[in-house]
């Protein structure tokens, strides 16, 4: 009997523990399961803030907040595809970026740079660029070259087609300009390789040349009509490749930098070895019917020649190294 009992005990302490697995089973899986569910709504959670965390990176990846030198701070986007800016096509094709429109007056663009640009569609620029006609290629990105080039009271309107920047305060500054084009753009690289085949250019250039520019005096003249003409300094446009790069004497007779000269004066280019002309559509000839021009030294030993207006009224690296062309060409250097 006794022996009974305590087997019945034993099978009753059996199903008990049993009954405590299977219970104790339960609450631990419940556990496991609560705590998985936490477990994935802790990582949904963080994965859901790691991609608002890279969208926000993505999007202020994609523009950067600048100061212009007008002092306009402009949402400038990082890697623009659709830019306009008006008579920046020198630096811009330097850089190897192709503009949305080019800049043009009269229906003719730079002649010069079409081996790059024929396919680019003109702007009217005749009365300065208008918001309208900007809106109408969609820019991401419009550039001014400096404040004297933004039509007067019309920065705000431009403003509201795309990001608009004023590259400088200095138009003058070709090289500074140039690099802070290729800042603006991303591509500083660009800007300096450009500069480097410039810099290679003038110094192969100035080694043909020899002693030549300091020996030889030249000038870069602009017909205006039978009273007179004009003469091209050495800080307007070709003069400053002709002077400051190539190292030409300057005639006594020059005088500031885009001066008007009374024909009688040629007779003080009397001396003078080199004349390079500005020619092109609309420009005016020189006085070759004139006896004071046929006296002078550079008329009688053939030593007159066409400066294409395209480049020589120009500054940029393109148009220095094509006037740097025509120099050796011109002179057999």
């Amino acid at each position: 009997m006794n022996r009974f009992i305590r087997f019945a005990q034993f099978v009753s302490l059996v199903v008990l523990i049993a009954v405590l697995a299977a219970c104790g089973s339960t609450n631990a899986g419940s556990s496991a399961s609560q705590t998985a569910s936490g477990t994935s709504a802790a990582t949904a959670e963080a994965t859901a803030s790691t991609a608002a965390s890279s969208a926000e990176a993505s999007i202020a990846a994609e523009y950067r907040l600048l100061t212009d030198a007008a002092g306009h701070e402009v949402k400038v986007p990082a890697h623009p595809q659709r830019i306009i800016a008006p008579f920046l096509e020198d630096p811009l094709s330097a850089l190897g970026i192709k503009p949305v429109a080019q800049w043009s007056a009269g229906g003719v663009p730079q002649q010069y740079l079409q081996d790059r640009l024929a396919d680019v569609p003109l702007l009217k620029m005749d009365d300065g660029l208008k918001p309208e006609e900007a809106l109408s290629y969609n820019p991401d990105l419009i550039i001014f070259l400096s404040p004297v080039y933004v039509p007067e009271g019309s920065y705000e309107q431009f403003a509201q087609v795309a990001p608009t920047y004023v590259l400088s305060d200095n138009d003058s500054d070709w090289r500074g300009n140039l690099e802070k084009l290729g800042k603006l753009l991303n591509d500083e690289d660009a800007a300096a390789a450009a500069l480097k085949q410039y810099d290679d250019k003038l110094a192969d250039a100035k080694s043909r040349l020899g002693d030549l520019p300091k020996d030889k005096t030249a000038v870069l003249m602009q017909g205006v009509d039978e009273k007179g003409y004009k003469l091209f300094g050495p800080n307007f446009y070709g003069g400053i490749t002709l002077y400051q790069a190539l190292g030409f004497k300057q005639p006594a007779v020059v005088s500031g930098n885009y001066e008007t000269y009374s024909i009688e004066k040629l007779a003080e280019l009397a001396d003078v070895d080199y004349i390079f002309v500005i020619s092109g559509p609309g420009r005016a000839a020189p006085p070759v019917d004139n006896p004071l021009w046929k006296a002078l030294k550079a008329v009688k030993a053939g030593q007159v020649f066409e400066a294409d207006s395209g480049y020589w009224f120009n500054l940029n690296s393109i148009a220095s190294g094509l006037i740097m062309d025509d120099v050796l060409n011109d002179l057999h250097a």
